[in-house]
């Protein structure tokens, strides 16, 4: 009987492995030509196989703008074609808007931005931000302050959630605490790798005095052992409120479902509360000389020029590319300074602008005891632009500017900050309108800029060896004329 059973249970199992047998038989070495196995197997490795797949075409990209119950903005990109989704928030505050008392709490900010104490936690926060594969930083400047992140689709409820929490959370004790040593660490990075700000902050406060866009933008370091969570805590509620708040977002297929998404975040702020109103700029002007052991020195010559609203704004963007960004080695700078002078190791033109004003001028770096020269050389640069521009000359830098200005707008992130800074100074997107603003720029405005800039109080600063042999500001001016 055993034996009988045996025999069965072997017949069987022989029976399922011959089956097997035959059909991988089949599979491999099937030769009928219209199955798609044998297709897929005999096909050109060059040529795509299956099906051809739908063309997926960008579509034109639309923004959509809606205001919360509390008055929080919020703005959306629409998706022109599959890709990641970036959020953002602007806040309508920057380090301007700091006091003696508040200065360095926005360096505060942005050293513990990912501390957070009331719904998470700087661990969960970072951790959400690394399982989404995505990215989360904060800056700010002298008049905004702005979080940004980005995440594939469907992290974005997390990942917004973490950025509006790092945003408008009321600092705690624990992360003002952590901050103090930060700040002391990034003030003595600064003064290690000498990146240029502290330069710049000099020419803010000479320019302006020392309140509003004077005020440096790491705030004064002997202010900082007073940033407690009480100080940082006043500074927000005194500056920021719904008004000032703007929800950004690009890549969004719904435009209603990211607006509820705003209001389920963030809509527990109250419409009603007050703020510090910002004071309107006023331009100083004058001269420092900071005299150090360097073998070079560094030397800003600057001037009034226009704010964002300004008609004369593309003007003065259009002369900055033509006077000579860094890196362009077709301008004027780079052709009649540093390539003529040994003496000279960079000069560019700086260009700043704001909502209520603005800066623009030459700086330059070269060897101290040729300071005067340089100086010199600065100058004749700047009154030359009084006369003929050629076409071709003007063209280039509307070119220049123009190639600059298409290249930020392909990267979502930077094209997302323009538009909401856009909704904040203009209230509207003027984004498409730049390339016109550029190309209506003439000669005779740019003529007409520079005589205009040149008959008001300049902001000379300099810096580095032999300082105190530069001409005199009285000297300067009588060069101007």
């Amino acid at each position: 009987m055993l034996s009988r059973v045996y025999g069965r249970i072997a017949s069987k199992s022989q029976f399922k492995f011959s089956t097997l047998r035959a059909q991988l038989h089949d599979l491999i070495y099937r030769d009928d030509k219209s199955s798609d196995l044998y297709k897929f197997a005999a096909a050109c490795p060059k040529t795509a196989v299956g099906q051809q797949g739908s063309e997926i075409r960008e579509q034109e990209r639309r923004y959509e703008i809606s205001k919360l119950s509390n008055g929080i903005t919020v703005l959306t990109e629409s998706a022109s074609s599959p890709s990641r989704v970036d959020v953002g928030i602007l806040l309508d505050v920057g380090s301007r808007d700091e006091t003696n008392e508040t200065s360095g709490s926005l360096l505060s900010i942005k050293n513990t931005y990912y501390k957070t104490v009331l719904n998470t936690n700087e661990t969960i926060n970072y951790g959400v931000i690394q399982q989404s594969g995505g990215e989360f930083e904060m800056d700010y400047d002298q008049e905004s302050a702005y979080f940004k992140a980005h995440c594939l689709a469907h992290d974005v409820v997390d990942v917004f959630k973490v950025v509006a929490d790092c945003a408008l959370e009321p600092r705690s004790v624990v992360a003002a605490n952590s901050a103090i040593e930060k700040n002391y660490g990034t003030h003595n990075l600064e003064n290690i790798i000498k990146s240029g700000e502290a330069f710049n902050e000099t020419i803010f406060k000479t320019a302006f005095g020392l309140t509003g866009l004077g005020m440096p933008l790491r705030g004064f370091k002997n202010n900082i052992g007073n940033l407690s969570a009480y100080t940082i805590q006043k500074f927000q509620l005194e500056n920021i409120n719904p008004s000032k708040i703007i929800v950004a977002g690009a890549g969004i297929y719904n435009h209603s479902e990211f607006v509820s998404l705003a209001q389920d975040a963030l809509g527990f702020i109250s419409a009603g509360q007050s703020t510090k109103t910002r004071t309107q700029t006023q331009y100083v002007g004058g001269e420092v000389r900071n005299l150090t052991d360097d073998n070079e020195i560094a030397i800003a010559l600057l001037f009034p020029s226009a704010n964002w609203t300004s008609s004369q704004a593309a003007v003065f963007q259009v002369l900055n590319a033509l006077l000579g960004q860094t890196g362009s080695a077709q301008s004027r700078l780079q052709r009649n300074i540093l390539n003529k002078n040994s003496y000279a190791d960079v000069v560019e033109s700086l260009n700043f602008t704001f909502s209520d004003a603005g800066l623009f001028g030459v700086k330059a770096i070269g060897s101290a005891d040729k300071g005067s020269e340089l100086l010199l050389s600065v100058l004749n640069e700047l009154k030359s632009l009084t006369g003929p521009i050629s076409n071709s000359e003007l063209t280039r830098a509307k070119n220049l500017l123009k190639t600059q200005l298409f290249l930020a707008f392909e990267r979502t992130a930077d094209r997302l900050e323009e538009a909401a800074k856009n909704l904040k100074v203009f209230n509207s997107i003027k984004l498409n309108e730049y390339a016109s603003f550029i190309d209506s720029v003439t000669s005779d405005q740019v003529n007409n800029a520079v005589v205009d800039l040149l008959k008001t109080r300049p902001t000379l600063v300099a810096e580095g060896g032999l300082a105190n042999r530069l001409p005199t500001y009285d000297q300067v001016l009588n060069q101007l004329k």
